[in-house]
């Protein structure tokens, strides 16, 4: 139980000791916003992208795609989505504050903060499973949190923008590159493996490093109550779902580390961006944020502890 406990925690603590970091920095001024404004876009549009690509390149295909895997983790969160979206108009009148709520409580920080961990825990079989989340699912969590937010702002979605968004994301496009290398069991030169593997590895550290840098507490105001019960909800209640459902059904190991990853990193720290674009209530998507980042830290260790005494998480 001991050498359990020992890996759980050696798979989330220095994940979140880089993000601390990163926070410590831009407290002391060592981290400027300009370069966090920088390093989240070369996060975006390099970084990650490639570190994705990676990991889909460095597997092949026919060995972890898995339209089962697929549908389970698009079913889950579509009904948990829909679920709390219910339950939060009911107890809540203010519109910009149920789009906050419930965009807190379903949407994780999975490509920043979830894929360090996962690298952590299962290395590149991991990341082959986790592309394909980054492909399926991180789209469609953006979908539903514009359902969410559109009625703040009486816009309605549009199917187009919302496709040529997906289409256009740089991480899909270099998944799908990568998609297509290995079924045509196509290699790069040795020079380019080099320098992705270069570029790749500084995506984890880079992307802590910013989340750290940019955590703001909102304080204590009338509202804080609603951030409290939504991140509660999203790293307690969203994984004992999400890893109960996918262990009834059967999912185990790479599957089930994948999954409960998902559903129990904090808050998505683009939620608060897109509060703020579309009349969601800005303090109470911040708060979550913070609260989730700092308390996750030892929810996602005692979930992953647990996993691995009952046998569930062989990797």
């Amino acid at each position: 139980m001991l050498s359990n406990f020992i890996f759980s925690i050696n798979a989330v603590i220095p994940v979140f000791l880089i993000m601390l970091l990163g926070y410590e920095l831009k407290r002391r001024e060592l981290l400027s916003a300009g370069f966090l404004a920088s390093g989240n876009k070369l996060l975006f549009y390099i970084a990650l992208p490639i570190m994705l690509f990676r990991g889909v390149y460095t597997n092949d295909i026919r060995d972890f795609i898995d339209f089962r895997f697929i549908a389970f983790v698009l079913g889950i969160t579509m009904a948990t989505f829909f679920t709390l979206w219910g339950i939060a108009s009911i107890f809540i009148k203010e519109k910009s504050v149920v789009a906050s709520v419930v965009q807190g409580s379903f949407r994780g920080n999975f490509a920043l903060m979830g894929i360090p961990i996962i690298l952590n825990l299962a290395g590149n079989a991991g990341m082959a499973r986790a592309a394909l989340v980054v492909v399926f699912a991180i789209p469609f969590f953006n979908v539903l949190s514009i359902m969410v937010l559109a009625p703040c702002t009486g816009e309605k979605v549009g199917v187009k923008s919302v496709i040529l968004a997906v289409l256009k994301n740089p991480s899909n496009i270099l998944i799908a590159i990568g998609i297509i290398l290995t079924l045509l069991n196509l290699s790069l030169p040795a020079i380019l493996n080099v320098t992705m593997n270069s570029i790749a590895n500084l995506a984890s550290p880079l992307a802590l490093l910013c989340i750290g840098g940019g955590m703001v507490f909102h304080g204590f105001d009338a509202k804080f109550k609603y951030a409290a019960i939504a991140s509660a909800i999203k790293i307690i209640v969203v994984p004992i779902i999400f890893t109960t459902s996918a262990i009834l059904l059967g999912f185990r190991d790479y599957d089930l580390a994948v999954i409960l990853v998902l559903g129990g990193v904090p808050t998505a720290t683009i939620s608060y961006a897109m509060a703020a674009q579309m009349g969601g209530d800005t303090s109470v998507a911040g708060t979550i944020i913070v609260i989730t980042t700092l308390a996750s830290a030892v929810t996602l260790t005692l979930f992953i502890y647990v996993m691995r005494v009952l046998g569930l998480l062989v990797i």
